[in-house]
C-alpha cells in the first residue's frame, strides 16, 4: 500500500512539471487529498471525474496522501497547492509554520469515536485499557477527550486498519462512524451502543473534513481558489442528488479497484451515506462553512492540551 502511495505521489510531481503548452489557458492546480480514495472525498472525485474543474477552467493534478506523507506536508513543502485536511491536523500544523487557512468546509459534525471490545459501563471502564490511535495524526480530539475525564489509558500507535484490534491487540481504538466502525462490524466483530463512545456526545463534536491552502496561495491566487471551491461546492451538491449515489459508489469504487486498493462496495455505500449526513448543521442545511463557535472551541481544546501552543483567529484562519 505504501508503494503504490509512493507512486501516486510520484505521479503528481511528474504532472506537475509536465502540462502540456495547449492547456496554457487553464490554470493548473495541484490537490492533494488527505488519504486514499474513497467515498469520504466522493465531491472532490466527481467533481474530477465529471469535468467540473474543466468547467471552471482549472486543470487538478490529483495526488493522495499517506501515514509518512501527510496533506499538510505536502502542502508545507509545496508539493500541493491545495489540500484536504482534518481540522485538528490543520492547526496544528500551522501552529508548527505551515501558514495554512481553510477555504472550504465539507464535515459539520465529528465522526470520531472510541470502540471498546468489551461494553462499557461508563467512562472509567477506559481506565487502564490500551487503545489504537493512528499514527498519523486525527486522534488528538480523543487524547484530548480522556484527558479531560482524567481516564488512564495507554495509546497504542496503529497504521490504519483494524487489524490490531479484531487480533484483540488493543483493548480499544479510535475509529471514524464512516469507516473503522463498518469494517469491524463486516468483520463479524460484535460492538453494541454501550461498546462505543461517539466522542460527539461527549462534548467533542469538532468538524472534521475541510480544504486547505497556505494564506501566500490564497493571497496570490484569488481568483484561482473561489473557481475551485466553487467546482467544488458543485462537486458535493452533484453527489448528494439521490440519483447520483449508485454512480458516485461506482466511479470511486472502480478507481479504488484499478489503484489495487482493498474495499468493497457495500463498505464505500456506506460511507458515502454517513459523510453526506456528517456535512449537515443541526437544522439540516450544509454550509460549507467553518462554524465559529465550534473552531473556537476546538482551538481552546488544542492549547489546553498542549497541542497547539499560539491562539488562531477566526478571521485569519477561516476565508470566504
Amino acid at each position: 500500500m505504501r508503494r503504490l502511495c509512493k507512486i501516486l505521489l510520484s505521479a503528481l510531481l511528474l504532472a506537475c512539471t509536465s502540462v502540456s503548452t495547449s492547456r496554457a489557458q487553464t490554470d493548473t492546480v495541484k490537490v492533494m487529498l488527505q488519504w486514499l480514495p474513497q467515498c469520504q472525498f466522493a465531491g472532490m472525485i466527481m467533481a474530477y471525474n465529471n469535468g467540473f474543474y474543466s468547467d471552471a477552467g482549472l486543470e487538478v493534478i490529483l495526488g493522495y496522501g499517506y501515514e509518512s506523507y501527510p496533506s499538510t506536508r505536502a502542502l508545507h513543502d509545496g508539493v500541493a497547492d491545495i489540500i484536504t485536511s482534518m481540522l485538528v491536523d490543520a492547526l496544528i500544523a500551522r501552529d508548527l509554520g505551515t501558514p495554512l487557512v481553510n477555504i472550504l468546509q465539507t464535515s459539520e459534525t465529528s465522526s470520531t469515536m472510541i470502540i471498546s471490545n468489551r461494553p462499557l459501563k461508563g467512562l472509567k471502564d477506559l481506565n487502564g485499557k490500551r487503545i489504537g490511535r493512528w499514527t498519523n495524526g486525527f486522534f488528538e480530539a480523543a487524547i484530548c477527550f480522556t484527558t479531560y475525564n482524567s481516564l488512564d489509558v495507554e495509546w497504542v500507535p496503529i497504521l490504519s486498519n483494524i487489524y490490531p484490534f479484531s487480533a484483540g491487540a488493543v483493548d480499544a481504538m479510535v475509529a471514524t462512524e464512516y469507516n473503522e466502525y463498518f469494517q469491524i462490524r463486516m468483520a463479524g466483530i460484535e460492538v453494541g451502543r454501550d461498546n462505543i463512545v461517539y466522542l460527539r456526545d461527549e462534548g467533542y463534536d469538532i468538524p472534521e473534513d475541510g480544504v486547505y491552502t497556505t494564506e501566500e496561495y490564497y493571497n496570490t491566487h484569488r481568483d484561482v481558489i473561489e473557481r475551485f471551491t466553487e467546482a467544488t461546492r458543485r462537486g458535493w451538491e452533484w453527489v448528494r442528488r439521490p440519483e447520483n449515489f449508485d454512480t458516485t459508489v461506482d466511479t470511486i469504487v472502480s478507481t479504488m479497484r484499478e489503484l489495487r486498493i482493498s474495499s468493497s462496495r457495500a463498505n464505500q455505500e456506506h460511507m458515502l451515506r454517513t459523510v453526506l449526513k456528517l456535512q449537515e448543521d443541526s437544522t439540516g442545511a450544509v454550509p460549507f462553512h467553518l462554524d465559529r463557535s465550534r473552531f473556537d472551541f476546538t482551538v481552546r481544546m488544542l492549547q489546553d492540551n498542549n497541542l497547539i501552543l499560539s491562539p488562531v483567529e477566526y478571521s485569519d484562519f477561516v476565508k470566504p
